[in-house]
């Protein structure tokens, strides 16, 4: 069942997930979940799951359709537990959806509670207006597929009209299993690493020849997860804008595209998601 517990913040709410949760505990708490959203925006989430067993079949299939459907609709969730499972399962998580997960052990949560007020008074001193100023730093992020492509051609078109520094990125996803849903297991020989870094490398290579920006692009491969990297990437070296493409559908592709949206979302700087029309 699912059992709320009172905050005093209009952006967060807090529940206590217990026991086997049914079809029939989403039926009654999701309609309410919802109407928060609509009310308040993007919202944060506090998840105690330290009594929780498991879910039914039906019931997680409620719950994986309500986070695509409302994946942009949460700034940070908090799950707060006491088992190995649990906080493999945040880290999947933050694999697929853009909203920023964390898992807190059971001492912890004031801690969690903290994390998550935080993010609004991160979120407000964001929204403070800034006065203008021209594209200085573009970052290109590109995995070097047709969206890629039609986001280079777009980056080069605002460097020539700034005037900006051009930096072009391409994220080496690390290849990780979890084994028990305990231990990372990693699956690829260093052997096949270094091949796939090779082959980015030429990737980039020609990128930079058909930009035709030889004597004026920093090229960076990186190795990590995507979205965590290339936000790294621009907090660090002063980026001001960031381009990358994005097909922009929803259900199964958008979940697993979601790395262009949870880098729209939690970007410091602008971002410019260049869609591609499908044919």
């Amino acid at each position: 069942m699912f059992e709320k517990i009172p905050v005093n913040a209009d952006h967060i709410i807090a529940v206590r997930a217990a026991g086997v949760l049914t079809d029939a505990d989403y039926q009654d708490f999701l309609p309410e979940l919802e109407q928060l959203i609509e009310r308040e925006g993007p919202i944060s989430a506090y998840v105690d799951m330290q009594d929780f067993k498991r879910w039914e079949a039906k019931a997680a299939w409620d719950d994986l359709k309500f986070g695509i459907a409302h994946d942009i609709d949460f700034d940070r969730i908090a799950v707060v537990g006491n088992s190995k499972w649990q906080q493999w399962m945040v880290k999947v998580s933050n694999i697929f959806f853009t909203a920023d997960m964390r898992y807190f052990p059971v001492e912890e949560k004031q801690e969690a509670m903290d994390w998550l007020q935080e993010g609004r008074e991160d979120e407000a001193a964001r929204e403070e207006e800034k006065p203008f100023r021209p594209y200085s730093h573009i970052l290109l992020a590109t995995d070097f597929s047709p969206h890629a492509e039609l986001a280079a051609r777009r980056a080069l078109e605002m460097v020539d009209k700034y005037g900006a520094k051009l930096s072009i990125v391409h994220v080496l996803d690390n290849m990780i299993l979890y084994d028990g849903f305990i231990e990372p297991v990693v699956i690829d020989q260093v052997s096949l690493y270094q091949e796939l870094e090779t082959s980015s490398r030429q990737l980039l290579d020609k990128l930079v020849d058909r930009m035709g920006v030889q004597d004026r692009a920093e090229v960076h491969l990186l190795g990590g997860s995507p979205r965590d990297e290339l936000l790294r990437f621009a907090g660090e070296k002063e980026v001001d804008l960031i381009v990358l493409g994005s097909h922009g559908r929803r259900g199964l592709d958008r979940l697993l595209g979601s790395v262009a949206a949870g880098i729209t979302n939690r970007a410091d700087c602008d971002v410019l998601a260049v869609h591609l029309k499908q044919t």
